[in-house]
């Protein structure tokens, strides 16, 4: 059979942004995970209600959270014992429940209660991704519009104000966004063309638009930063990964939590030392320390080490990137308060640090310095992108290698023959027109070799169906 090279010049309606994980969420003491069921269990510190299961008693060991199903991302919010809890379901609602001491579960509730079981943050629809701060919440819809309620007083909802919100309220100055991060008191957006935009609290520099001290009440861009595919918020600071492969960090950096080797804070973005090749854009920020995924599957943090939380079988700061000690290839993590969580593609969920209110689910409050597999009864829900999807419609299909330095081959099932089609998109959900050769009936090759290093996705469309890969670009 004769080579046949095609160009792809139209888009798929379907766009993916691969990210931070929302399958699994740290807050301030507490955890979220989902199940693939779909169904969420909390555990941890339970003061204020965030564990969802009608009661204030601390939970070692995950509980269903009541009444919850269909969802598809959690957040977990809140610094210690003020807490709240996010849900999103899969119909584009959302659900909250715990502190409403600000007004976060946006129910138009009074202040100063909280609640033991969800309750349906009001005027939400279409909602794709949300995010708990301290005490306030972000949600962002499908059509790239960002809402915010709870506490603004440092203006962490975006109005230009300083006034609390007990609904949702949009940030009317910021759209196209197509990612979105709450820090504990600032809030961070990531907009389609590549930039990322902050407001709120910036005592430390955390809105990196080179001032420090100064809040902004509505959304001004990061000075320096271009091709961002992926944003975290931790208490004073804020990171970003660029789809080259590397990660920047701004704001407070008091325990190395910048990791570019000393303890200065920064108004303007400073590069992670040493850490290249997290092209899987997978990180996370916690209170005061971070994680990050390299394509090699090993994990390295930095920050904050008092409750071993770095996962490096110490209790020592690190301002520059550590391994983990004797763990690798998660495929989704979160950070919160000294402590965070990995989940695995069999479902396992992993944790580190901080555990004194059992927020680790391992069913003890035993501080861990390396990552120990939680008890949680049921398997973490996967994210819909892996390297190999089998659907109702279609069979497996094989790639390789990958990742690659540019060239992938598709080895497809026989019932794929006919009406193939290949679609590229980047991390931003844009299109890459992108060459591809039939080299048999069953064998197609794609080439990349042009396009910079990082994550994209082939849409193969067949007379069948569709099938979503994740391609990972050395």
């Amino acid at each position: 059979m004769k080579n046949k090279v095609l160009k792809i010049t139209t888009l798929t309606i379907l766009l993916f942004y691969k990210g931070f994980s929302q399958n699994i969420a740290c807050g301030g003491w507490h955890s979220l995970t989902i199940c693939n069921d779909s169904t969420v269990k909390a555990f941890g510190e339970n003061a204020t209600g965030q564990i969802g299961n009608g009661n204030t008693t601390d939970q070692s060991i995950p509980s269903t959270v009541a009444g919850l199903s269909g969802i598809k991302a959690v957040s977990a919010g809140g610094d210690q014992l003020e807490a709240h809890s996010m849900a999103l379901k899969s119909n584009g609602t959302v659900w909250c429940w715990g502190s409403n001491l600000y007004g976060a579960l946006g129910n138009a509730s009074a202040t100063g209660t909280f609640v033991t079981a969800p309750v349906q943050a009001l005027l939400l629809t279409n909602v794709k991704a949300i995010s708990a701060g301290g005490w306030h919440s972000v949600a962002l819809k499908s059509d790239g519009t960002v809402w915010c309620w709870g506490w603004n007083a440092d203006g962490q909802l975006g109005d230009a104000s300083t006034v609390n919100k007990i609904i949702p309220t949009q940030v009317t100055s910021i759209n196209n966004v197509v990612k979105i991060a709450a820090g504990t008191y600032h809030t961070l957006a990531l907009k389609s063309d590549g930039t990322v935009w902050a407001w709120g609290d910036n005592v430390n520099g955390q809105i990196g638009n080179s001032t420090t001290g100064t809040d902004a009440l509505a959304p001004v861009q990061v000075n320096g930063l271009t091709n961002v595919v992926a944003i975290a918020a931790g208490r004073f600071f804020s990171l970003a990964v660029k789809n080259d492969g590397t990660v920047w960090t701004w704001g407070q950096n008091l325990y190395g939590q910048l990791g570019n080797g000393n303890t200065t804070d920064s108004n303007t973005p400073v590069q992670v030392s040493g850490l290249a090749g997290i092209n899987s854009a997978i990180a996370a920020a916690g209170a005061f320390h971070c994680h990050a995924l390299k394509n090699n599957g090993t994990v390295w943090s930095w920050g904050r080490n008092t409750h071993g939380n770095l996962g490096n079988n110490t209790v020592a700061d690190s301002n520059v990137p550590v391994q983990m000690t004797n763990f690798s290839n998660p495929v989704g993590m979160a950070a919160g308060t000294n402590f965070s969580l990995f989940f695995k593609a069999d479902g396992s969920l992993w944790g580190t640090g901080r555990n004194a209110s059992g927020q680790l689910g391992d069913g003890t409050t035993t501080q861990r310095n390396i990552a120990n597999q939680s008890a949680v009864s049921c398997s973490i829900l996967q994210n819909s992108s892996t390297t190999s999807l089998k659907t109702d419609a279609i069979s497996d299909v094989l790639i390789y290698p990958n990742p690659s330095s540019g060239v992938y081959y598709f080895k497809l099932a026989t019932e794929l023959q006919s009406g193939k089609q290949i679609t590229v998109i980047n991390n931003l959900g844009q299109l890459i027109s992108v060459e591809y050769s039939a080299l048999a009936d069953n064998l197609l090759s794609i080439n990349l070799k042009n396009q910079p290093s990082g994550i994209y996705f082939a849409l193969i469309e067949t007379e069948k169906g569709q099938m979503r890969l994740k391609l990972i670009k050395n």
